[in-house]
């Protein structure tokens, strides 16, 4: 099998669990390769390829940290329809399957292709400046539209599937996955939705108007986001995944819709979805609710 590795380092643990890994696999016959700078990290100079060529024929693509890692490596591996395995070294990890105690059980299964592969819808988020593309981009979780630098309230023209919704003037706007409700829309109190189902979810952060709420919308509507101009003709930033943000300028406009591609997560069998909602958010931790 051929492995292109994704991992995080910031973590004391994190060099040791890749380099046992990486030895593990090596040790069996498998092939790994990483980028340049993590080979140099964790000893295995032999695995280095170039960033373009990582994903490039491989069978799997295996993201050792948090959930940041996966959503990395998922928008590296999905336009390659390489499935993605997470195994936790972070902290959360709603996205990673196993963590590094599972891995020497777990991991002959997977040599031995006893897994299944869980596809999970991605969005595309495509900025418009008049005419003109400014970027294109696609992520797992969420797209983000949000205030600039200087903190202000934004103004933003909503239009859903050609329909005019409305104003919003708000902190910003998050546009999710159902993979991404867990996340970044669920802590700005939106709701959590099983990460199969095929809707988009709008959930506003910090709205002026306490009319505007979250909404669970058709993957097949398509979202207009307009950044209009107010009082202080305020820049913008997006961002997807919590990526590097870009600019926007009031004008500009965001079109966010599926995109083609699907992350395949591989799967185990370890935790339903159900399950892990209880253990990651400690939902019933406390055996004497009456307390």
């Amino acid at each position: 099998m051929r492995i292109a590795l994704f991992a995080t380092l910031i973590r004391p643990h994190a060099r040791e669990i890749v380099r046992q890994t990486v030895g593990w696999l090596l040790a069996r016959g498998q092939t790994v390769r990483m980028s340049a700078a993590l080979a140099q990290e964790t000893g295995y100079p032999a695995c280095a390829v170039p960033a373009d060529a990582l994903v490039a024929e491989a069978d799997l693509a295996l993201a050792i940290g948090g959930d940041g890692t996966v959503l990395g490596a998922v928008r590296a591996a999905a336009p390659a329809r390489v499935p993605v395995l997470g195994m936790n070294a972070g902290a959360l990890g709603f996205l990673t399957e196993l963590t590094p105690e599972q891995a020497t059980l777990l991991l002959p299964r997977l040599l031995a292709g006893d897994y299944t592969l869980e596809p999970r819808m991605m969005l595309q988020a495509r900025s418009y400046r008049g005419a003109e593309l400014l970027r294109d981009d696609i992520a797992l979780n969420d797209v983000v539209v949000r205030q600039g630098a200087k903190g202000r309230l934004i103004v933003l023209g909503l239009g859903i599937a050609g329909h005019q919704l409305g104003r919003l003037g708000a902190d910003g706007l998050i546009i999710s996955t159902p993979t991404g409700s867990t996340a970044y829309g669920m802590a700005a109190g939106g709701p959590i939705v099983h990460p199969t189902a095929q809707v988009m979810i709008m959930v506003p952060i910090c709205p002026h108007s306490f009319s505007f709420r979250p909404m669970v919308i058709p993957a097949t509507d398509p979202v207009e986001i307009r950044c209009e101009s107010n009082q202080h003709n305020d820049e913008m930033m997006l961002s997807a995944d919590g990526q590097e943000p870009e600019t926007l300028q009031p004008g500009d406009r965001v079109i966010v819709e599926p995109a083609t591609e699907h992350a395949l997560l591989v799967k185990l069998g370890l935790s339903p979805f159900y399950e892990r909602l209880r253990e990651k958010l400690q939902w019933g931790a406390d055996k004497n609710p009456s307390r």
